[in-house]
């Protein structure tokens, strides 16, 4: 059954995001893109992005978070132990495609990559 709201998927308080920066568990860097792994706090767990000007104009940053709540919905990310912070850290991560953000993500998710310290 798919969830019943996708914009639940991304709503965070202040507080919560504190919250899931002081619990983050693992980190990724995969082409520019640190994803970060926190507990989930909710019956089903979310996803935080943080996109900063100095990436790219509107459009660009938005179509990469679009690509993003597109993959944690069609691939049911929200079914399992950890909310999820993608950060940026170059341009070259908003220039990835759709299938090779879903392929690291679904990497990540299969434990096919091993977290850094």
């Amino acid at each position: 059954m798919p969830f019943e709201s996708a914009s639940l998927l991304t709503k965070f308080s202040k507080h919560e995001i504190e919250q899931l920066f002081c619990n983050v568990k693992l980190k990724f860097r995969i082409m520019g893109l640190e994803i970060l792994l926190a507990p989930r706090s909710l019956d089903y767990a979310r996803f935080l992005m943080c996109v900063s000007r100095r990436f790219g104009n509107s459009p660009q940053r938005n179509l990469f978070k679009r690509r993003l709540r597109a993959i944690f919905y069609e691939n049911q990310l929200y079914k399992q132990d950890f909310d999820w912070i993608f950060i940026p850290k170059s341009k070259f991560a908003l220039k990835q495609d759709f299938h090779n953000l879903e392929k690291f993500i679904n990497d990540i998710n299969q434990k096919n990559i091993k977290p850094i310290k």
